[in-house]
């Protein structure tokens, strides 16, 4: 994407994370809060809000 990206983490534990992913298009800017939750060795997404400005 042609865009430029940010990613705040903001609440994280061992087994779990909040991030924060900002992307600044020409335009408009998306923001997506995306949960992850540790299985094994992994990261995975357990929910993504997104919004635009």
């Amino acid at each position: 994407m042609n865009c430029a990206v940010s990613t705040d983490i903001i609440e994280e534990s061992a087994d779990y994370m909040v991030a924060k992913v900002t992307m600044e298009f020409e335009n408009f800017t998306k923001t997506d809060l995306v949960t992850l939750v540790r299985e094994g060795n992994n990261w995975k997404v357990s929910k993504s809000t997104n919004s635009y400005k």
